[in-house]
């Protein structure tokens, strides 16, 4: 495995240093727009080194971290293999809410206190001194409360429009003997960022116009043999940001808002500069809604023609015409993935997906008829006001997709629980999360699984579907968490952050999970984006 465009600082020539981490592994860090984007922003300051830090591969995590045999060195930065309590700051970028026990492993590991006010605790005795512990990402723009005796701060929104301004008062407090709670004062004013400790509220900070946020032209790219890289070998550009659709179940409308596109022109300049400083074969289009973009097919033909490989995120099944599968096909576009969510009309309606059962089978006809040939389908279940025969109109969908004469395996169906997400409108349908209700997602996946197993061109992604359950149970909790549910999931960790921890941790701690989803069904709400 060969890694190209690594910065590397000379510590002794910067101000102060900051460890970068994605709370999972390279693979899938790599991903992630915002890890690039963060690297490459932070690093653009000559006094600042940033440097990232992933979790160990192939390397069996056990929890806590306090029963973990592998040593702490495995956790050393990537440029210059420093490890993660030698940092002045250290950043999570949290996409996912089932990474929140990793962040607790790397911290542990790194004999880091957990807690803010542990750390500060431990500091102020003179025994010790430790990074400052920042947060940011969807998942803590959504909802910050459940990670706030974690973090000492946290960004809410874009991280654009604050970072110079946050690193000028950092800058000011390390050098000049500054109070650390008049810091933090100083920085609870700044639109977009959240202070825990002094539960000041805060708005979401905003980037108006993406052509101001910089696409990272040198991106860490990995050469590697194996075929199952995600993204590490591709040049990403992102194109649009929110999105302009209003689903009820999801947080770009809501929590990204407004849509902005990128202006063509500006995409452009990126995909020139990005092929004059990086050497990489593939450019991955990057947005909740690309196809939303008014000159996408300009964009996706650009790439083409500059000797790019084109690769794209799922795309809005009514913008899939015979026009843009042709343009797919000059990049050798393998899949494409749709969202029909339901197989009902009417439920997907409901959702804001103003879709037909005629146009997907319309679009698929189209696929399948191409040289593009596979596609993956994503649905949700346990949505607000499903039957169960809703759950046998996603079996006839699938059933008379396979009719169209896919080739075996070609159509790859996820089928995952509805997740509420605070501030949306879904965000009090909890029913399938307490605990008497669990037994329902069950039997609805058993029924997918009987109905669909045998059917030839169908690979079912959802199998392992007692797991999914309990991953998205956990999501649950801390997507409409408050600071006790912080408290509850600590003790999930120490416990061992398996599914009959959680249920140890709201014994020992009194605090019945039933009890708190039934309080957001009445209304309760821990955050105001």
């Amino acid at each position: 495995m060969i890694t190209e465009n690594i910065i590397i600082k000379d510590w002794r020539k910067i101000d102060f240093s900051f460890g970068l981490i994605y709370p999972n592994i390279y693979k899938l860090g790599m991903s992630s727009y915002s890890i690039r984007l963060l690297y490459f922003l932070i690093n653009s300051f000559e006094n600042i080194a940033c440097e990232h830090i992933f979790l160990p591969e192939n390397v069996q995590l056990r929890f806590p971290a306090s029963k973990d045999y592998n040593s702490k060195n495995l956790l050393r930065s990537l440029e210059n293999k420093v490890l993660p309590d030698e940092f002045d700051i250290l950043g999570f970028s949290m996409h996912f809410e089932n990474d929140f026990k990793n962040i607790l492993w790397i911290l542990e590991k790194s004999e880091i206190p957990l807690t803010a006010q542990e750390r500060y605790k431990v500091s102020n005795e003179g025994n010790a001194k430790f990074p400052l512990i920042i947060g940011g990402g969807p998942v803590v723009t959504s909802n910050p409360k459940p990670f706030s005796t974690i973090f000492d701060i946290l960004f809410i929104g874009d991280a654009e429009p604050n970072l110079k301004l946050f690193f000028k008062i950092y800058q000011a407090y390390k050098k000049e003997n500054i109070e650390y709670r008049e810091f933090l004062e100083t920085l609870g004013l700044i639109e977009g960022i959240y202070i825990p400790t002094l539960n000041m509220k805060t708005r979401r900070a905003t980037l108006k116009n993406l052509d101001d946020s910089p696409t990272p032209t040198i991106q860490m790219i990995t050469k590697s043999s194996d075929e199952k890289s995600i993204f590490e070998s591709n040049f990403l550009v992102e194109i649009n940001r929110g999105c302009p659709y209003q689903c009820k179940f999801c947080i770009s409308s809501f929590h990204n808002f407004p849509f902005r596109n990128r202006s063509f022109k500006n995409i452009k300049q990126s995909v020139e500069d990005g092929i004059k400083f990086s050497n990489f074969e593939t450019i991955s289009l990057i947005g909740s809604c690309v196809s939303s973009h008014p000159k996408f097919k300009q964009i996706c033909e650009l790439i083409i023609n500059n000797g790019k490989r084109l690769t794209v995120p799922s795309i809005r099944i009514e913008h899939i015409n015979k026009e843009l599968i042709q343009v797919f096909e000059k990049s050798n576009i393998k899949t494409i993935t749709l969202a029909p969510e339901a197989g009902s009309e009417s439920l997907r309606f409901s959702l804001g997906k103003m879709i037909p059962n005629e146009k997907i089978f319309s679009v698929l006809t189209q696929i399948k008829d191409s040289k593009i040939n596979n596609v993956k389908l994503y649905f949700l279940i346990g949505l607000p006001n499903e039957k169960d025969e809703n759950i046998d109109e996603i079996i006839n969908l699938l059933k008379l997709i396979d009719d169209l004469g896919f080739h075996r395996n070609s159509v790859r169906v996820n089928i995952n629980p509805f997740i509420p997400k605070l501030n949306t409108p879904y965000e009090k349908e909890i029913y399938f999360y307490l605990q008497e209700n669990n037994d329902k997602l069950v039997k609805k996946y058993q029924k997918l699984l009987k109905e669909l197993k045998n059917i030839s061109s169908l690979k079912l992604k959802f199998k392992h579907f007692k797991s999914i359950i309990k991953d998205a149970r956990l999501q649950t909790i801390l997507s409409l968490g408050n600071q006790q549910t912080s408290e509850l999931i600590l003790n999930y960790y120490f416990k061992g952050a398996t599914p009959s921890a959680l249920k140890r941790a709201e014994n020992e701690l009194d605090f019945s999970l039933n009890d708190y989803l039934l309080r957001i069904k009445e209304c309760y709400t821990p955050w105001i984006i």
